[in-house]
């Protein structure tokens, strides 16, 4: 459990110098947070994100990631069985977007 803490605090304390290397600029991550200028960079300097926003940062950080994961789950939803006929799925959109 200690192993873990100490992850996320060296995560946490990497999050800056990663935004920075990021394609992304800081105007981008202030607007997918919906911080203002002065406390996104307060933020950034005190290093003191909530867990939503690192969660969010990190999608946004790594896609990549987020989408291999997705299609891994995917992937065990069909092994398992969890699926619905594309028959089905078209008549449930349908009458959620009334078509």
């Amino acid at each position: 459990m200690i192993e873990i803490v100490q992850n996320y605090e060296n995560y946490i304390n990497t999050i800056p110098e990663l935004i920075g290397k990021s394609y992304y600029k800081a105007e981008f991550f202030m607007q997918k947070l919906g911080l203002k200028h002065a406390t996104y960079y307060r933020k950034l300097k005190s290093k003191s994100f909530t867990h939503q926003e690192v969660k969010l940062i990190t999608s946004l950080l790594f896609p990549e990631e987020i989408l291999m994961q997705e299609l891994q789950k995917s992937e065990e939803d069909i092994k398992a069985g969890r699926t619905i006929d594309f028959e089905d799925f078209k008549q449930k959109l349908r009458a959620k977007y009334n078509i």
